[in-house]
């Protein structure tokens, strides 16, 4: 092609159009990263990302969220609180966020009681909830939004004084984990001791009765199961044994203890080696706002009764949790190898759980579960055990919106190493990876030298 002057000013021309039509795109998009944000989570476990837990729950605070950051004008403390509420603000608009430095506020860190530099006031609807930890976590911003969403702190009342789980028991057959959980989540729990502080029972949402190993006195069933008669919401954990003098209240209920104890022959298949525990997959789950969701969850019941309702009168029962048709109820030794006799045992499926309401009282519930340890501290972690007990929490309590929304916030962002995995590791990237670096480095000039 020959090049003219005709020619040579087009390609000027085209060049300069070019160059002016870049610099204002380039431009263009300068301005619009001023105002609008496009981020991407690319970590395997979306850390950087709210989890389900979060997201739902933003879903059911249909008001507006302040939330008042008391930090000093610090950068460096100030920037985690803005990149982790940022994440809310994308999911609900309405949340407003302030930041007040406590130095040059002091009236308002008085009257407001704020103790530590970066602690944070979450308010919803004249509710108010204090983080003090600094920098917060989204365990911690979900946490107390979820307590403060709550309309009332739910009291919840363990049954002591006869051998029961509590939630001041620290060891592998206490309560405390799953207490805490549900303290976290805005309930109360106090013990009830009928001895000390009878009339707590008057003012409980719920009321707990899990696995008591001495007899109750006769005065004390009759406070319960008149309690239950006028009303009263009830979590019955029954681990194997008597009943300890609750009979009547069994029989209020309509309740028989089958007998014998679970044995799960597929327990294995789940890396179970105990076939005296019973694995619960989604077949096993009732079709109840508890387990509705539920499918794709695995608990584990350790020491399980089988158990029947037959409902009197205004009682309606459904069954929440049902065992696979290969399980039976052994009624000898549950020790060694245990084979299902046709002629002593009782076969599969059977029902470990039971959800009941009333007729006549539209706010009362009842559950019933032949199995204490799965809420234990050293079972409550396993599968989908502490989900499976703050959701039943949140049916007895009458907080049905919140039964939907999973215990966990995000996965475990830590790494734990034993003390030997450490020094491993440090004497690989430390040690061996230097020498070996150098050793090649000598070898490919000792051969070109040669060459």
């Amino acid at each position: 092609m020959q090049v003219t002057r005709r020619t040579h000013l087009q390609a000027s021309l085209h060049n300069t159009i070019f160059t002016v039509l870049l610099i204002i795109m380039i431009g263009l998009i300068a301005w619009l990263s001023t105002r609008y944000e496009i981020t991407a989570d690319w970590t395997i476990n979306n850390r950087h990302t709210l989890s389900e837990t979060s997201i739902k729950l933003l879903a059911e605070l249909s008001e507006p969220i302040t939330i008042s950051i008391y930090a000093s004008n610090d950068k460096n403390l100030r920037q985690p609180f803005e990149d982790l509420l940022k994440r809310y603000q994308q999911h609900k608009s309405d949340i407003t966020i302030r930041f007040i430095d406590p130095f040059a506020a002091p009236g308002e860190v008085r009257e407001q009681g704020i103790q530590f530099d970066g602690e944070l006031i979450i308010e919803y609807q004249n509710r108010r909830e204090h983080v003090q930890q600094i920098p917060p976590s989204e365990q911690d911003i979900t946490s107390a939004l979820e307590r403060v969403a709550r309309t009332e702190n739910r009291l919840i009342v363990f049954l002591e004084g006869h051998g029961e789980r509590t939630p001041t028991q620290f060891d592998n057959i206490g309560l405390s984990q799953w207490t805490d959980s549900l303290q976290k989540r805005g309930f109360k729990a106090h013990n009830l001791n009928f001895g000390e502080n009878s009339k707590l029972l008057e003012n409980a949402n719920v009321l707990v009765i899990a696995s008591p190993r001495k007899m109750l006195l006769p005065g004390e069933v009759t406070l319960i199961v008149d309690h239950i008669d006028k009303g009263g919401n009830l979590l019955w954990l029954i681990d194997p044994g008597a009943l300890q003098g609750l009979e009547p209240l069994a029989d209020l209920l309509g309740l028989t203890i089958q007998p014998g104890l679970i044995v799960d022959p597929l327990s294995q298949l789940v890396g179970v080696n105990n076939p005296a525990i019973v694995s619960i997959t989604s077949n096993g789950y009732g079709n109840h706002p508890i387990t509705a969701n539920f499918g794709n969850y695995l608990t584990l019941f350790p020491q399980a009764n089988a158990l029947l309702i037959e409902p009197k009168d205004v009682w309606q029962d459904t069954a929440l949790l049902s065992t696979n048709p290969q399980v039976w109820s052994e009624t000898g030794e549950t020790e060694g190898a245990v084979e299902y006799n046709d002629d002593t045992d009782i076969a599969g499926p059977l029902t470990l759980a039971f959800a009941l309401t009333r007729e006549d009282i539209s706010d009362q519930r009842v559950i019933v579960v032949g199995d204490g340890d799965f809420l234990s501290n050293g079972f409550v972690e396993y599968g989908g055990n502490l989900d499976l007990g703050l959701k039943m929490m949140d049916w007895l309590a009458l907080e049905d919106s919140f039964i939907d929304i999973p215990s966990k916030t995000a996965v475990d962002l830590n790494l734990k190493l034993s003390s030997t995995a450490l020094v491993s590791l440090g004497g690989f990237f430390l040690l061996f990876l230097p020498i070996g670096l150098i050793s090649i480095g000598i070898l490919i000039w000792l051969r070109r030298r040669k060459a």
